[in-house]
Order: C-alpha cells, then structure tokens, then sequence
C-alpha cells in the first residue's frame, strides 16, 4: 500500500532547512541538521515478514561518520527495525533501514506508529517522525456459522467463497481524466493487496464480505486525489486570491503538503446473492447533502481526525466563521466520490455501467467514480482479485 511523500515538498522542505542553516567560511553550518525521514509506503499489513523502508536524509552531510539510532513508539510485539542504527558514512547525507512485523504479530485494529530519534551526532534532529500503519488483515479462519454461510452460497452457485478471505491479490486498471483536455489518460495497472473477511452482516443464504483496507486496490491513488484538491492545490487553497479560512484549518490542525498523515480506506456490505450477482453500490451523500448513488467507501484520515477534535474543543468554528470557504475541511468523505455513477451524466467517454462477476478464478468489479470536484469526467476502475493457489 504505496502512499507516497511527495518528492516536491521533500524538496521544499531540504531546501527550507538548508536556508535555515547559516553557511560559514569553513563550509560549516551553525543551527540544526534536519534529518528528514520518508517512504514509499506509509502503510503495510500485520502479517509476519511484511515490511517498509524507509530513506534518511540529511540536510547536510558530517565531515564524521554518523551513527544514528531510532526507535518505533510503541512498536513493541509489532514491528522491529532492521538496519538499525543507521551508519550515514563522512560527507555523505543518505541512508535506509527497514520496519518490519515481528513473528507472531497479532493485532485487533489497524494502529498507528510512528518512528523517531533516540540518538545521534550533536546538532541532529528529526524534522517529522516519521508515522506509518500497521494495519489488521482479518481472521480467515472461521466459526461454525460462517462455515455454513459459506457452505449455503457454495451449494446454490458452486463456488467457495473462502477463496476471497484473507489477504487477497487484486490488479485494478485505473482510468482517469485529464482535467485540462478532457481526455481519458493512459490505463493505469495497479497491483497490491486487499485484506477481506466474512461481513458481521452475512446471514445464511446471504453472504457479505467486507473490504478491511486497500478496497479496490485504489487507496493510494484515492489519497493522492484528496492531497490534489486540498493540501497540494495551489491554484485553491494557497496564493493572493485564496480563502484565509484554508490557512486558519491548516494552521490550526498542523496540517501541510509536508506533514506525514495516515489514510485509509475500507468498503462493507458486498453482498454475493445465490443467483450470483453481486451487491457492492449504496447510497452515500455528496458534498450538498443530496444522495446519490456509488460505492460507498469509508474512510480514515489522521488530518481530519484532528480537525473534528479542533472543532469539539472550540478551537475551530467554521459555521460561525465569517466567510469560511465551503470545501475547507479534510474531509474525505466531502472531497472524494462526489457524484451518482447510475448513467452518464459527464459523457467524456469514462462512464461503465456498474458489475461485479465471480468464479472459482476471480472476482471482478467493474465501476466508476466521480473522484472529486476537479475532475471533468469519470474514473473508472476494474478490479480483479484472484484467490492463492
């Protein structure tokens, strides 16, 4: 589950460091040398052997060795680091090591780390520390009921559905639009991984399954759509013409291009029918408060979390602000899939009629989305998971 830093606001973020250091003659720096940590990935799943690796950077290099040591908060029975301390070698300013889950990793929900500095050369500090999720698989193992759930569906279409529990490979083609010529882009091929399990809403005759984390092989592509039309869009939210109330919510939430957030996504109620078709649209509300049509995900996003927490507290007050812009907030659920996929109504030449199909080979999901208020068109996603061998 690829969630990735971008290499603009690393970039920002090394160059505002190094201007924040004051060069002397010697080619020594007074002040403080950043050490900048980040990801390909900010995510992996609880399963022993997954895991991340993660790049150091300094802002500048040492004219000694240095030896750098971190630690995960809490990581303890989770994940362990491997290539730790870090040896960044003299005049040199980059590096790695790996998180990874522990043998006999158990965890109930998906938790959130976070990896900082426990020692190193004078001077050295951690810009950020570095946060990253553990995320929970799901049992695939199963009681007696959903056994004969299971058991039912299997004996009206002969298919055995416990092929798709557990941790399940899915390849999504993925087809967005140019927001400048209306055209459809390139098909993208996305592979990962979806964790599933038998949902509490399954009954007999009626299995549900429910979609844990990654649904659709979509969530990274999902969260670089909510960074593009919040924190990363300059034309919006930053810039003489912009809104003051995004710098009071970015402000008061801690909230950046730059800052390390924790996005996921989940989808329940896919209902496999004995007739084989399949159940996965519902009703959800877009960013009016009208319903419509789609597949409705849920989400999780560390921004938003704090946002909600800033307006319990009276911190933040956008009803009674004066003039607070109608898309200021981190809301996933306000900026992402924000229109009815029942017909065509953009006619740019991405809308699919929605489906879903399953054999004892795979399990596919054909849909589009409207992925948020700046698209032109449609996005549409064909997802196909195939059970291990």
């Amino acid at each position: 589950m690829k969630r990735f830093m971008s290499l603009c606001a690393l970039s920002f973020a090394l160059c505002a460091g190094m201007v924040s250091c004051e060069k002397t003659p010697d080619n020594s720096y007074e002040g403080t040398n950043y050490i900048y940590l980040s990801s390909d990935n900010t995510s992996m799943y609880g399963v022993e052997g997954e895991s991340i690796t993660v790049n150091v950077m300094l802002t500048t290099s040492l004219d000694e060795d240095a030896e750098i040591n971190f630690e995960v908060k809490g990581g303890e029975g989770i994940v362990e680091l491997e290539g730790n301390p870090v040896l960044i070698p003299a005049g040199e300013t980059t590096a790695s090591f790996d998180i990874k889950c522990v043998e006999g990793i158990d965890i109930a929900e998906n938790t959130v780390l976070s990896v900082d500095l426990v020692s190193g050369p004078e001077k050295l500090a951690v810009r950020d520390p570095f946060q990253f999720t553990v995320m929970v698989v799901g049992s695939s193992s199963l009681t007696d009921e959903q056994k004969a759930i299971i058991e039912d569906y299997k004996s009206s279409t002969g298919i055995d559905l416990s092929k798709y529990i557990g941790l399940v490979d899915v390849t999504t083609l993925y087809t967005g639009t140019d927001p400048d010529t209306y055209e459809p882009l390139p098909v993208q091929t996305i592979t990962g991984k979806t964790a599933i399990v038998l949902s509490e809403a399954s009954v007999s005759g009626k299995p549900v399954l429910k979609m844990l984390s990654n649904p659709m092989g979509i969530q990274d592509e999902m969260y670089e759509t909510l960074r593009t039309v919040t924190v990363d869009n300059t034309d919006f939210w930053y810039g003489e013409w912009a809104s003051p109330s995004y710098a009071m919510l970015m402000e008061a939430i801690s909230w950046t291009s730059e800052s390390q957030e924790v996005f996921s996504m989940s989808l329940d109620n896919i209902v496999f029918n004995a007739d084989k078709t399949i159940d996965f649209l519902g009703e959800i509300e877009n960013q009016y408060g009208d319903p419509i049509t789609a597949v409705p995900f849920d989400y999780t996003f560390s921004a938003y979390d704090r946002e909600l927490e800033a307006i319990a507290s009276g911190k933040l007050d956008p009803v009674n602000t004066p003039d607070w812009a109608g898309d200021c907030t981190a809301s996933p659920y306000y900026h992402l899939n924000c229109d009815d996929i029942t017909s065509d109504e953009y006619e740019g030449g991405n809308w699919i009629e929605p489906k879903a199909e399953i054999s004892d080979e795979k399990l596919v999901f054909t849909f589009c989305m409207y992925r948020c208020a700046l698209d032109s068109d449609y996005t549409r996603v064909i997802a196909t998971y195939t059970p291990a061998e």
